[in-house]
């Protein structure tokens, strides 16, 4: 069933008003600013948690108020995040558990973003208690329009806290069956057959890492604890305001989280868009891009989702960073809107004064006003967008699909053999997708669980792993009419590489 969370397109982004807390007047700046640029929502509280929590429970909501009624007054919708993704130094400095520790050993210091130990009670614990009081706060507010859960999750820890839930995985996993495993992952090889769960720690370069359906465990188990912090994080959401959708940006196809997986637990698919244009390969990255918008609007049957970062600007951590040539900002969300995109948003409002993205793009540069050739563009199309929200809600009806399946990216990066040297399991997907986008044919990206059947033509490239039950599901989907084309090496060195089961000659 379509299900459409808005009756226009989302055009704003990620707005910092706390950094500008000592200079106030700068708020009602931002807000002349943003009508001016046809902005219609703000992303806030993303990188708060330091100044609403300043001490263990010591809260200053005061400014977060006043931020919510302004904004609401100008008519700005609010998508309001969760705070988990950098927590405050006290936090870290009380509770040193919730640091992570990396493969080597050691327990990270307190800094940058996503040092948390996913396992950590005391983390999960501050984390739902900080988001229970923030949902009771705002939760009547007509301002609250989404929640935004942290950003961009990432990272794994190996400390014994994530060694013991890597142990009790596994036991779910094997049946509580020591043999089982030690099958599975062929440990009479090198005399690796364990005797013990406890002998089991995660894969590190100074222990063990050649095993690989331990590596793909490992992946397994670390995507599942992602995907229960995150379930720990809306519960009190879920709880206090259920009419409100729930998100989380991902990152593009980023391998350390099942994205399939964890986007049946949102309402709303939503990732950060950066092409790369001014790289000299513009025909490349507008296929990669393609490809990613229509796997993050396949992952919930064609339903729109949000592109909730993007730079109107330059960016701050390629080797050289440029500003794209005029048009391409523009040109790069169009794309997203035709790909199924029902926003569109941008990291940042307002360039930082300091900090390590002081110098990263924004809508707002150092400069503080609307003369200059970014605003003009963000602004010209703010009314573009405002005459396409008949396009919201809208979703696909693709006869083709292209298979891309984390967990079988995950089984290709692990195994040696053939060419060991240039293995991109992505850029072998998108190969196959690219014929069809440039021929203008709707193409989706699915899972090996997803459902063949609505598909005249399904292709998967690499398939090196099935899962359990796939094999009969692709003989159903072919002897019911079905086309299937798998290939088993990336870049077909003869024909028989490639097995092709359908109607086509």
């Amino acid at each position: 069933m379509e299900k459409k969370f808005f009756d226009f397109i989302i055009h704003g982004g990620d707005y910092n008003p706390d950094q500008w807390i000592k200079t106030p007047e700068i708020w009602d700046e931002d807000m002349r600013l943003m009508k001016l640029a046809h902005v219609n929502s703000a992303t806030i509280n993303i990188f708060s948690w330091s100044l609403i929590e300043p001490e263990e429970g010591v809260y200053n909501f005061g400014w977060l108020d006043t931020m919510m009624d302004k904004l609401h007054e100008n008519g700005i919708s609010v998508i309001l995040a969760t705070p988990s993704g950098a927590r405050p130094p006290w936090l870290a400095q009380k509770y040193p558990e919730v640091l992570r520790v990396e493969e080597n050993g050691i327990r990270n210091e307190f800094g940058v973003r996503h040092n948390h130990c996913l396992t950590s009670p005391i983390y999960r614990e501050k984390v739902r208690e900080i988001n229970r009081i923030i949902a009771e706060r705002y939760k009547n507010h007509p301002a609250l329009k989404m929640w935004h859960i942290s950003n961009e999750y990432c990272g794994e820890c190996h400390c014994e806290l994530c060694q013991e839930a890597f142990r009790d995985w596994l036991r779910d996993y094997y049946h509580n069956d020591l043999e089982e495993l030690n099958e599975s992952w062929w440990n009479g090889f090198w005399s690796h057959r364990v005797t013990d769960w406890s002998q089991i720690n995660s894969p590190k370069y100074r222990g063990e890492n050649h095993v690989s359906a331990m590596k793909l465990c490992w992946n397994r188990f670390v995507s599942d604890s992602h995907i229960s912090f995150y379930e720990n994080e809306i519960a009190p959401l879920r709880e206090i305001t259920p009419d409100i959708p729930i998100t989380t940006n991902f990152m593009k196809m980023y391998d350390g989280i099942d994205y399939q997986k964890f986007a049946k637990k949102l309402d709303l698919v939503s990732w950060d868009n950066y092409p790369a244009w001014d790289k000299g390969r513009n025909a490349e990255e507008s296929a990669e891009t393609a490809f990613v918008h229509d796997a993050f609007r396949s992952m919930k049957d064609g339903q729109p989702f949000f592109m909730m970062e993007s730079t109107p600007s330059l960016v701050n951590w390629h080797d050289i960073n440029k500003l794209p040539k005029p048009g391409m900002q523009e040109l790069s969300a169009i794309q997203a809107v035709a790909h199924g995109a029902d926003s569109v948003q941008y990291f940042q409002w307002r360039k930082s004064k300091g900090g390590h993205e002081k110098y990263h793009g924004a809508v707002v540069d150092h400069c503080g006003h609307e003369h200059t050739r970014v605003f003009r563009d963000v602004a010209r199309l703010g009314t573009v967008l405002e005459k396409l929200g008949g396009v919201t809600g809208k979703y696909s009806n693709s006869k083709v699909a292209v298979i891309y399946d984390w967990e079988n990216g995950w089984a290709v990066k692990h195994f040696c053999g053939f060419n060991n040297v240039n293995r991109n399991y992505v850029a072998e997907c998108v190969k196959w997708y690219a014929p069809f986008r440039e021929k203008g044919v709707s193409c989706d990206v699915i899972s090996m669980e997803d459902d063949f059947s609505k598909y005249d033509l399904v292709i998967a490239p690499f398939l090196y792993m099935l899962k359990d039950g796939t094999d009969k599901r692709i003989e159903d989907y072919v002897a019911n009419g079905g086309n299937f084309l798998a290939t088993y090496l990336f870049g077909l060195v003869d024909k028989n590489d490639m097995c092709f089961l359908g109607g086509f000659p």
